[in-house]
């Protein structure tokens, strides 16, 4: 791979492998609209929430401005809801485009009957899609993050762009979901919210993604372990660590190994049950180990291209070490994690 092209992939830090001890470069402006559709039909962007709720119930939540992995890109809206008993409430509505809308300077988001706007302290959520939906508050407990420039990839030359931000690292998110016989379940717990966008389609970049997320009492961990489509590519690696609701470290300095591969006999495609990330830079060093316990979640995602791709979300055991100029700590729990596959050739995916 020439020159230019790895340093398009190592965009984080400018064209080489960097990190950054308590990062504060994030804006609000990161969290707005970035609008390509004047100059390109593969302009996509969307904004992403989660929430584990204290009740047992789980909730995921995705506003896609424009949806990627729909031909044509139009806005449309879901969410899931998984409740402690294993059932599961899945909700698509595609949005008519005259309601939506999308501000240029902040997260403000509507959607037909939906929305989600930055409040500046807080971010408030509202979901309808049929009469099922949520009010949502999410509150940050860990500051916003933007890893180094908050391109993933970036080339001058092509004039391709692929971005990622996270406002909400860890958040407390209170609320409620409602139904449409009439009913209402009170929530409260952790929450995380992320935003994608660019104005290419990610396959002819990338070919698949690991990401995932820790919130523990005292650390919170979000990481992406993303694959290129070329051989010879680069991988790109963000890894933020939190602790006591201070950010430590940004980086993309991260070694991953894949184990355990296993395969979904619903999709006939293999994952890595066990994932292995470390790093070892300015004062941190790092160490968790992902144990996949449940497939939660499979997809075989809308034909936009001339072979398959793939969702597949799960839930993990953790087991974590860190330190942190010299001050040792290990922890474990359970997380969310998912993998995405942009491509029907698997080879070269274990990383």
């Amino acid at each position: 791979m020439q020159e230019k092209e790895i340093k398009n992939y190592l965009a984080y830090f400018r064209g080489i492998r960097g990190a950054e001890r308590n990062p504060s470069n994030f804006q609000r402006r990161d969290d707005a609209s970035h609008k390509y559709e004047d100059s390109t039909e593969e302009y996509y962007e969307w904004w992403y929430f989660d929430a584990s709720f204290s009740n047992g119930y789980h909730m995921v939540i995705t506003f896609h401005y424009r949806n990627m992995f729909l031909k044509p890109m139009v806005p449309s809206l879901q969410f899931f809801i998984y409740a402690p008993d294993g059932t599961r409430i899945d909700r698509y509505e595609l949005s008519e485009p005259s309601t939506v809308w999308a501000n240029p300077d902040y997260c403000d988001v509507a959607m037909g009957k939906s929305w989600v706007k930055d409040m500046g302290d807080h971010y408030e959520l509202y979901l309808n899609i049929n009469d099922d939906g949520a009010r949502l508050t999410f509150t940050n407990n860990v500051p916003p993050w933007k890893p180094g420039t908050g391109y993933n990839y970036k080339s001058e030359e092509k004039g391709m762009v692929a971005g990622w931000v996270v406002p909400v690292p860890n958040g407390n998110v209170k609320g409620e979901l409602f139904f449409k016989d009439g009913s209402t379940i009170p929530v409260e717990g952790q929450g995380y919210h992320d935003h994608n966008w660019g104005n290419y389609r990610c396959h002819k970049t990338f070919s698949a993604w690991y990401w995932g997320r820790v919130h523990n009492e005292k650390y919170t961990v979000d990481y992406g372990w993303v694959l290129p489509s070329r051989d010879d590519g680069m991988v790109v690696s963000p890894l933020l660590i939190a602790r006591d609701n201070k950010i430590v470290l940004s980086t993309d300095m991260v070694n991953v190994d894949l184990e355990d591969f296993r395969t979904d006999e619903s999709l006939g495609k293999s994952y890595a049950g066990k994932i292995i990330l470390s790093a070892d830079t300015l004062g941190v060093k790092f160490r968790l180990e992902i144990d996949t316990t449940r497939v939660i979640e499979t997809m075989k995602l809308p034909k936009v291209v001339d072979w398959g791709q793939y969702y597949f979300r799960f839930l993990a055991d953790y087991n974590m070490y860190v330190s942190i100029d010299g001050v040792e700590d290990s922890v474990s729990g359970e997380m969310l994690h998912e993998y995405v596959l942009l491509t029907d050739n698997e080879e070269g995916q274990n990383g």
